[in-house]
């Protein structure tokens, strides 16, 4: 399964398939069989809207106006920030 399939599955579960099929305006059968791959499709606008849903945000590689870092590097770069302000 793709990491970003992953994403939205686990960003799906905690609120249900029912609510976020609600909150998109899209019958729930609907939303579950998109979800499974099992012959539904989404509108791009609507596609849109359950990123939003879920807050999840999409980022283009060549966008020079946002880094994204490993969790790992962020923490590092926090430690070390926060040794840096104790000093």
């Amino acid at each position: 399964m793709h990491r970003l399939e992953n994403l939205v599955l686990n960003r799906v579960a905690p609120l249900t398939q029912k609510k976020v099929a609600e909150t998109l305006k899209v019958e729930p059968t609907n939303f579950s069989r998109f979800l499974s791959n099992k012959g539904h499709s989404l509108s791009f606008a609507k596609f849109c809207e359950l990123f939003d849903v879920l807050g999840i945000e999409a980022v283009a590689p060549d966008d020079d106006s946002t880094v994204t870092i490993t969790r790992e590097e962020y923490e590092s770069l926090r430690f070390f920030a926060r040794k840096g302000i104790e000093g």
